[in-house]
């Protein structure tokens, strides 16, 4: 068994030089995941001069690849939960935010000419037991009043406690991070911006006329404006890690027979899906018959391997299939 990304040893990650000289554009970005290539493409498609650097000699090889790549505009903590935080209104914004940056993703793989494999697809939301509809009804009655488009389903792919619904959320989608990865690398380039690995951000100082940002090596990158799109924030290290909570994510995969699933589907398991513990089961339908088969949330937990927290997956994932073992063959874990 491997603990390695799918995605990474499907399609591999591309390398950059480190920046050597002094450099000056509009938009410095530092982090060259997902968040700061899409940024540094934005900003290039309106003509502006770009630097997209990452401390790693890859792009994109950090935390992007260590994903079950779901395009979800459902939300793993709830929306009932939301609405009792933040009101109707900020549960509504932040909903739209979120098809909004999915309906972004379909667009710039159609206007970029991008294969990244991306598809739009069925979420169902499937209850751990019975008891757990409690949980649904409460989500249900949520999305239909900040207009979220839900429904009930009576029967599921996977099979449904006794007694029990599953919640459809139709249009989420599926894609293959780093084939789009590579598309924004080439989109970037192409428009002229500039990205180095192995570049170390150290300090940054601001001014009226914008920001100088330092790097380990030693050249400087004069920019209009700064854009920090690090997984830990490098540019402010108290008042921003002070408000913050580590969470990761497990998750295991193994083969099953084609048809096994009957239909493209992201299936959420209700305690999964919620961030609360027992470990739980969450599908989605993989490349070559693969089959993302179980994921856990940990509050507070410190990287380390992943093969110890995803073991508790695999009993789990296994009585919601019911149709005999399957074998274990990647276990991988991500920071949110």
């Amino acid at each position: 068994m491997t603990t390695s990304s799918f995605w990474y040893e499907d399609a591999g990650l591309e390398k950059r030089p480190r920046l050597e000289a002094d450099a000056e554009c509009d938009l410095v970005v530092i982090g060259s995941g997902i968040a700061g290539l899409s940024s540094a493409y934005e900003a290039a498609r309106f003509g502006w001069r770009v630097v997209v650097i990452d401390r790693a000699e890859t792009i994109g090889g950090v935390m992007t690849p260590r994903t079950t790549a779901h395009l979800a505009t459902a939300l793993d903590d709830y929306y009932h939960c939301l609405i009792d935080a933040r009101g109707k209104d900020d549960a509504r914004t932040y909903h739209e935010s979120q098809v909004a940056a999915v309906n972004r993703i379909e667009a710039i793989c159609r206007d970029e000419g991008i294969e990244a494999d991306f598809t739009r697809l069925d979420g169902i939301l499937v209850p751990a037991e019975a008891a757990h509809m409690s949980d649904l009804k409460k989500e249900y009655e949520a999305c239909r009043t900040i207009g979220v488009e839900v429904e009930w389903l009576d029967q599921s792919p996977l099979p449904l406690p006794q007694g029990a619904r599953a919640l459809r959320f139709p249009n989420q989608a599926r894609f293959h991070p780093l084939k789009y990865i590579r598309g924004l690398i080439q989109a970037v380039e192409g428009r002229g911006g500039r990205i180095h690995g192995g570049t170390v951000y150290v300090d940054h100082v601001e001014d009226d006329g914008g920001v100088t940002v330092e790097t380990e090596a030693g050249p400087r990158i004069r920019a209009k404006a700064a854009l920090f799109a690090t997984n830990s924030p490098v540019n402010d290290k108290v008042a921003i890690h002070t408000k913050q909570i580590p969470d990761r994510t497990y998750a295991i995969a193994g083969p099953v027979p084609k048809g096994t699933v009957p239909r493209p589907a992201d299936l959420g398991h209700a305690r999964s899906l919620s961030l609360r513990p027992p470990p739980a089961a969450e599908w989605r339908r993989g490349s070559a018959d693969r089959r993302r088969r179980g994921s856990s949330h940990r509050h507070g937990q410190r990287h380390g391997p992943a093969l110890r927290p995803s073991r508790g997956l695999d009993p789990r994932a296994l009585r919601l299939v019911r149709r005999g073992p399957i074998p274990l063959v990647r276990a991988g874990d991500g920071a949110h």
